[in-house]
């Protein structure tokens, strides 16, 4: 009996867990784009996360476009009403301040930046209580005052936002509690 609601236990885990997934990375690249064929996009592997496929993003010098570096990745589940806040690991070849953005129901942009160490594998948590409006941009039909709303996100994105070119690898994005 203990073993039969150990392994029920432990399918209700497994059957849930997906949901959580925002992003991950299959052998292909669906779901991931970037606008501008400068930046390079790959899914590998490191030794230090065998287990896991990565997004390899390849990105030059800034240009006068904002957007130049952005990667924007769709979400595989939309409502992230299940979380408080977004995690994934990140290894960027070099100290940099990444932004990550999403578009809510009411489609305002909200943005978050983290100062990331150069070389290492990092955890990034931005909780949704602490992420903010964009300042500098939103879409026309933003309902701009309206409460965050995470019941229907269609996509992640993110974006370096230094003044050199560089490599950064990215685990799965997720929502946690």
């Amino acid at each position: 009996m203990i073993a039969e609601l150990v392994l029920l236990g432990w399918g209700l885990a497994a059957a849930a867990q997906p949901s959580r997934v925002i992003r991950a990375y299959g052998d292909r690249l669906d779901g991931v784009c970037t606008a501008r064929p400068a930046v390079s996009l790959s899914v590998g592997r490191d030794t230090s996360m065998p287990d896991e496929r990565l997004l390899i993003v390849e990105y030059p010098l800034p240009t006068g476009d904002p957007a130049g570096r952005d990667v924007q990745c769709a979400a595989e589940h939309q409502d992230w009403t299940a979380g408080r806040a977004i995690e994934f690991q990140i290894k960027s070849a070099h100290p940099l301040r990444l932004s990550v953005s999403f578009l809510d129901r009411n489609h305002v942009v909200y943005t978050a930046w983290r100062e990331l160490k150069g070389g290492v594998w990092q955890q990034v948590r931005i909780p949704f209580d602490e992420i903010r409006p964009n300042p500098f941009f939103q879409p026309p039909d933003a309902k701009t005052g309206a409460p965050l709303d995470v019941s229907d996100v269609k996509f992640i994105a993110f974006a370096p936002q230094d003044q050199t070119s560089g490599q950064m690898s990215l685990g799965s994005f997720a929502l946690s509690k």
